[in-house]
């Protein structure tokens, strides 16, 4: 048996085990990672560790941190208080008002931008008694949707791949493609996740469950509990003003650290000046703790640890899988088929699965070119759809909570929901694998196939 082989067996075992035995994912893989590498592999350590995402943790930290310090100002809350006063009862609407405040964020220069409207949705989603899965999906969407607009990273790296291999690539065509795929995906776990009940409790629906003073949880839902959550169901529920409080110094320090965050990234970036999202909101986290070391001290227990350990470990193992050649082989069988369709659908399905785990740039940068030779005149995918299917059949997974997308969703969400929201997004995220390109290969390749 092959290196190669063994090292896939290894993850196999790595997901097998974390779950039979209830062992952390990202310990299990990190450990996994050190016998691959040095003990079958032959890697040194430094090689193995080489592979760790510093620059993906780094984001996880600086965002979290950041908002675990909103959150501890009040400043969450007090936002949470104003949107009520400005949705009233058409909660149905937050999530898709959210998921296009996302979208255009991540259009502007990278998706990661994004990430900080994250932290503000799930906490919006828990007060206003939103299924957190849902929201979580609705941000994952909007994120990886604004990811391949031709002003953001992922979507100047996939036209430049493309163009570099003599692929015809419409930016404009794919960005829709990619807003309107996520948008349907967003449509569907609406109505999985609690839509209808939004909808009821919209129209102004009052009296019995929705009105409840204890709340409690419904078919589809989380809800806070105690005095807090109390009063958050009767603003949300019944016609009754809300006085919001004014804003502390503190608070108004924090709002504008928010907004100079995402401003200041994306200046950064339009000046092409190399910076991690992380890095920015760390330095702005810390000269907030230099005015008021007591909440800096308080909101490091709202940095989500664990995750950070789930995202380093698997990525790396991930990692030493890419420098074994596993992932490249993968593609060359998938090359290898003889049937132009199903070799697309396979490359596809392989985008997917390792763009769950590892960076969505990277697989496409590594399976655009090996797509080439279907794409050639007699290949049997000429002038089709095939780049924009792959593109978008690697993104719709990072849901998953693998990567850091749906890492920063889970580390996002209330501790009481992050059991359920961790496995919801496993199950959504791993589902897309399979699901996102059926329907890619269905809607953009087949009726050219079918027209040729």
């Amino acid at each position: 048996m092959n290196a190669e082989i063994i090292a896939l067996i290894g993850l196999a075992l790595v997901f097998a085990i974390a779950s039979l035995r209830n062992i952390h994912m990202g310990a299990l893989a990190l450990v996994a990672a050190f016998i691959i590498g040095i003990g079958v592999v032959g890697e040194s350590l430094d090689d193995v560790l080489g592979g760790f995402p510093v620059d993906a943790l780094i984001i996880l930290l600086g965002i979290t941190y950041l908002f675990g310090i909103a959150r501890e100002t009040g400043t969450i809350d007090w936002l949470v208080d104003r949107s009520i006063g400005l949705i009233g009862h058409r909660v149905a609407l937050l999530p898709w008002g959210l998921w296009l405040i996302a979208t255009g964020v991540a259009c502007l220069g990278t998706s990661h931008a994004a990430f900080a409207v994250v932290p503000i949705a799930m906490s919006l989603a828990h007060t206003h008694r939103i299924n957190s899965t849902l929201m979580g999906i609705a941000m994952s969407s909007a994120i990886v949707g604004g990811a391949l607009a031709p002003t953001s990273i992922n979507g100047i790296t996939v036209m430049t791949v493309a163009q570099t291999a003599g692929i015809p690539y419409n930016p404009a065509l794919m960005f829709a493609l990619s807003v309107g795929i996520n948008a349907l995906v967003v449509l569907v776990a609406f109505f999985l996740f609690g839509g209808r009940e939004l909808i009821r409790r919209s129209r102004g629906v009052k009296g019995g469950a929705d009105a409840s003073p204890t709340g409690g949880l419904g078919p589809t839902g989380s809800v806070g509990t105690g005095a807090g959550a109390t009063a958050t169901l009767l603003r949300t529920d019944v016609d009754t003003a809300v006085e919001l409080k004014k804003l502390t110094g503190m608070q108004i320090m924090v709002m504008a650290a928010i907004v100079l965050l995402v401003g200041g990234f994306f200046t950064l970036t339009q000046l092409d000046v190399d910076v991690n999202l992380g890095v920015v909101a760390l330095t702005i986290a810390v000269v907030i703790a230099l005015v008021d070391p007591g909440v800096g001290r308080r909101a490091l227990n709202r940095v989500d640890w664990n995750t950070i350990l789930l995202l380093g470990g698997i990525i790396t193992y991930v990692g030493v899988l890419t420098r074994l050649g596993a992932i490249d082989q993968l593609g060359e069988a998938a090359r290898s088929v003889n049937e132009p369709l199903i070799a697309a659908l396979v490359i596809c399905v392989i985008a997917g699965l390792v763009s769950a785990f590892a960076s969505t740039i990277g697989i496409l940068g590594a399976l655009i070119p090996l797509a080439v030779p279907l794409l050639l005149v007699g290949g049997g995918l000429e002038m089709t759809g095939f780049i924009y299917a792959l593109a978008i059949s690697a993104s719709l997974v990072d849901c998953a909570p693998f990567g850091t997308t749906g890492a920063t969703i889970v580390a996002s969400t209330v501790e009481q929901d992050r059991p359920r929201v961790y496995r919801n997004l496993t199950i959504w995220g791993l589902s897309m694998v399979i699901v996102g390109p059926v329907v890619t290969i269905a809607t953009m390749v087949v009726p050219f196939m079918l027209l040729g």
